[in-house]
Parts: C-alpha cells; structure tokens; sequence
C-alpha cells in the first residue's frame, strides 16, 4: 500500500530541507552585513582569492607613491633652502664685486683699499659660514658634503679687456693667445697679467706688463718692453701664458689690456661625499639624485681676494679681484641654475606621482570596493528569504506532529 504522504518521525525532511536553505540564507546574509559595514566587497581571502592579491599589489603601488610624494616634497623642500643661501651667497659676492671695482681706480688711496679690504674680509667669513651652516634636516647642503662628482675646470686665459690700437688691431694678439697644458701638474694659477702701453722715454714706447697672483697676494712688475717704432714687441710667457703683441705707437700711450689666467682644478669623485638620493616613485630604482656643491670661499677661489696689493699694483690687485668674484658668481649661478631646474623637475615628479597614485587607487576601488546598490538589493532579498524560511522551519518541525492523528 502506497505510504501516505511521506510522514515520517524518524527523519523530519521537511525540517531538514528548510534548517539546510536557511543556514545557506544565513550565511549569505552574514556576508552581505559585513560588506555593507565595511564598504568593501572583499573582506577575507576567501571572499575573491585572486582579487585580493591584484587589490593588495595595487594598494602596495598606492601606498609607494603616495610615500615617494612626500619624499619630493622634502627633496623640493632642501633644494629651496639651499637656493635661498645661495641667493645670499650672490648678494655678498655682488657686493664684493662693487668693492673691487671701487678699488681698482687709481683715484682711491691705499688707505682707502685698506678700509675697503676690512669689509670684504667680513663678508667671506660670512660666505663661508653660510657654506657650513645651511642644513636641512641635520643634513648639510652646501659645505660640499654631497656634492656627488664634480667635472675638473681646465686652465684657461681669457681677454677681459683688450684695447684698439692707433696703429689697428689690437694690443694683445687674441689670435696668438696660447696657454700651458691642461694636466694638473701645469704651473699655472689665478692671476691677471696687465699690459700697458707707456712712453719709456722721449722719443720710445714700451710695454709695461704686471702680474698680479691672488694666491700669493702680491704684485710684481713682471717686465719692460722697448718698442721699435713701428715693430710689434716679441710674444712673452707669463703664468704659463704666452702673450703676442699688436704694433704700438706714440697714439696708444695710456691704453691697457688685461688676461684674466684661472687655474686647474682636478675633478673630484667624492665617493664619501655622494649627491642625495631620493626615493622618487614606488618601484625599486626609482630615485633623482641631487648634489649641491661647496660654496665655501676657498672652493669659490675667492679666499685670496685682495684689494690692496703691494706698492703701486693696487689697483691691479682690485682689476684681478673683479675677475675672480666673476668667476665665483658663474659657479654659484650656475648651482642656483641647476637647483632651479631640479625644483622645477622635482614638481613635476610629484604631480606624477600623484596622478599615478589616484589612478592606481582607482584600479583597486573597482576590484575591492562593494557595489553598495547591489549588494542592498541583495540583503533585502536575503532578509526575505530568511524570515520565510524560519517560518517555514517552524510549520515543517510542525507537520511532523500530525502522525498522532493516524492513532485516532
């Protein structure tokens, strides 16, 4: 006889079915409260497995760059501590420079070079303070102690005032211009040679031409001329310079031309004195390095500088002083120069940074973060589900009651 209706009290079916569709609801429902508190779509490994490691990968990217923004901005930072002392730095030299010029009439005394040569001691000691002192961070800028690899400086003789002969051409022979070796071990040093053409006697022109070595700080009537009138003077060797001469006359008395000579400097590595290194993106590698040279006086050849001379070369002394602080203003410009350009690079490395950091976050958002929209559709349905299986769990533990009736 066929069984009625698959009553049963041994196994309650019905019940089983229902508890084994609610606890799945369940389940589900748990899940989705938790996204929904969170926000995220994926909360555990278990969640989306290969999600979570692309997401977590992202977010390693993120977090990277958004670090090496806040290290630009430090490195940006620096290099416009730096360039605001070397704005001082050229301040001093500008007025240095003045100076110098003030100096190298013969109008002024030596007296007066004297009192001129006591403000200038002071402002070197002030460059050099401002050299050891500039720091960002406990780290020193500009004393040299990272300036990475410095290229060597060859020697080099330079026209800086040459002047028109009566006769034509000019006094110092541009084209004949010709100096020692490059190698280190060449004899030359900073100075300027002064030519002079000067009326020796009644009826003679010479040539007077003075040296004046800042780095022995002293003036020296290096050699007299006597021109045959009409001839131009023999080619002469001074510092290691050799010098050719234009045709001068009795027209060309007063007239003066000046070569400025600056010396070797050997390049320097500085392995224990390396550029910084900034960490300016989020892989391995990505660095900018920045080195910031020493601007103390005696690495801007200036610690020399000497207004005063000795005897009658003391305006030559300033004409030699003028060239040097030239010399020193190119480095630093040429520093400030560079830093200005890093700063500009550094911004622009930032602002990368940023927008890869926005980008990348965007990629992880779209496979982490939950699609709140759906996932509340969702839950609704779930809560429904539930509520209608615990109640249909309750009538199906219910059915299992109505047995007793088959005794009846």
């Amino acid at each position: 006889m066929p069984g009625i209706g698959g009553l049963s009290i041994a196994n309650n079916l019905l019940a089983n079915s229902a508890s084994l569709n609610l606890n799945q609801n369940q389940s589900a429902l748990h899940t989705a409260v938790t996204r929904l508190s969170s926000g995220l779509r994926i909360n555990t490994a278990a969640d989306d497995p290969s999600g979570l490691a692309i997401a977590e990968s992202l977010q390693a990217q993120v977090n990277g760059f958004d670090q090496a923004s806040r290290n630009v901005q430090d490195a940006t930072n620096a290099a416009q501590v730096a360039e605001g002392a070397l704005q001082t730095t050229t301040d001093i030299l500008q007025r240095i420079r003045t100076l110098a010029v003030e100096g190298a009439s013969d109008i002024t005394s030596a007296d007066d070079r004297k009192n001129l040569q006591a403000e200038v001691q002071q402002l070197l000691l002030e460059v050099n303070r401002i050299s050891q002192n500039t720091n960002f961070n406990g780290q020193n800028l500009l004393d040299g102690s990272h300036a990475g690899f410095q290229q060597q400086i060859n020697v080099n003789a330079v026209i800086t005032s040459n002047a028109d002969l009566g006769a034509g051409g000019t006094l110092v022979d541009a084209s004949q211009l010709s100096f020692a070796s490059n190698a280190p071990a060449a004899s030359l040093v900073d100075g300027t040679i002064e030519v002079q053409v000067a009326q020796l006697t009644s009826t003679t022109q010479g040539l007077i031409i003075s040296f004046f070595s800042s780095a022995a700080a002293t003036g020296q009537n290096v050699t007299t001329i006597s021109l045959v009138s009409g001839a131009s003077a023999a080619a002469i060797a001074i510092d290691g310079v050799t010098l050719a001469f234009g045709v001068a006359g009795t027209l060309d008395v007063g007239t003066t031309s000046y070569v400025k000579v600056s010396e070797y400097v050997a390049a320097a590595s500085n392995p224990n004195a390396p550029a910084f290194n900034f960490q300016s993106g989020a892989a391995e590698g990505a660095t900018i390095q920045v080195g910031f040279i020493n601007t103390s006086t005696n690495s801007l050849r200036i610690a020399n500088v000497d207004l005063v001379g000795n005897g009658p070369y003391g305006s030559l002394a300033s004409e030699d002083a003028i060239g040097q602080v030239d010399n020193a203003l190119q480095t630093v410009l040429a520093q400030r120069a560079q830093l200005g350009a890093t700063i500009v690079r550094l911004q622009e490395d930032q602002n990368n940074d940023n927008v890869a950091s926005v980008n990348l976050t965007a990629s992880e958002s779209a496979i982490r973060d939950l699609n709140v929209g759906a996932e509340t559709t969702q839950y609704t349905k779930l809560q429904i589900l539930v509520q209608v299986g615990t109640s249909v769990l309750a009538q199906a533990n219910q059915n299992a009651q109505s047995v007793i009736s088959l005794f009846r």
